[in-house]
């Protein structure tokens, strides 16, 4: 059995009842460009998603490292709404680190991306 990605970060101890479709929102997000561990230029997009579970909400920022093929559609409306959204890892169908992750959501097609790898960098209840 597949690990779910989040399993490993800090989210099941804040919200045991955590899945992957209680992500609803993006609320915003900011691409750029800067240098990673090994000085070299790599792309970085930090999302900042909402979260509702058992009638709590939740701030949910994370940073992908190394983004390729980033492509968002349909976004500029008062809601950017998903049904959650997956991190595939690729690295066992042997794609380049810089491809190891394929991140997408679950229905509309609204967000698609590759990335080398990927950090939630705080999550908040509001």
């Amino acid at each position: 059995m597949t690990k779910e990605w989040y399993e490993d970060t800090v989210i099941p101890k804040e919200i045991p009842n955590f899945n992957s479709t209680n992500v609803q929102y993006i609320t915003g997000f900011h691409y750029f460009i800067g240098y990673n561990s090994y000085y070299d230029e790599v792309s970085y997009f930090e999302v900042d998603f909402l979260v509702e579970v058992d009638r709590k909400k939740y701030m949910l920022k994370m940073k992908f490292n190394d983004v390729s093929c980033l492509d968002l559609l349909g976004f500029g409306n008062r809601y950017n709404q998903l049904m959650g959204f997956t991190i595939n890892n690729l690295s066992n169908n042997g794609f380049e680190s810089s491809n190891k992750y394929l991140v997408e959501d679950y229905e509309n097609g609204i967000i698609k991306f590759y990335c080398a790898s990927f950090e939630v960098l705080s999550l908040v209840e509001i």
